[in-house]
C-alpha cells in the first residue's frame, strides 16, 4: 500500500511543477517575483497563516 501512494504523490508534484513552469517560463524576473508573492498571499489566506518579518540586523546586506 505504501509503495503505491508515493509514486502517485510524486506524479502530482511533477504535474504541479510542470504547470507552474509552463505558466511562468516566458515571464521576466520581476513578473515571476510578483507571481510568487501573489501565490504566497493566496496560500496565507487559504490556510489562515501569518508572516513574521525579521528585522534586518545588517542593512548593508539588503543592497
Amino acid at each position: 500500500m505504501k509503495g503505491k501512494i508515493e509514486p502517485e504523490s510524486m506524479e502530482e508534484i511533477h504535474r504541479i511543477r510542470e504547470k507552474i513552469y509552463s505558466e511562468t517560463k516566458n515571464m521576466t524576473i520581476h513578473e515571476k517575483l510578483l507571481n510568487i508573492s501573489k501565490r504566497a498571499e493566496i496560500f496565507k489566506s487559504k490556510y489562515n497563516l501569518e508572516l513574521k518579518i525579521l528585522k534586518n540586523e545588517n542593512p548593508e546586506l539588503a543592497t
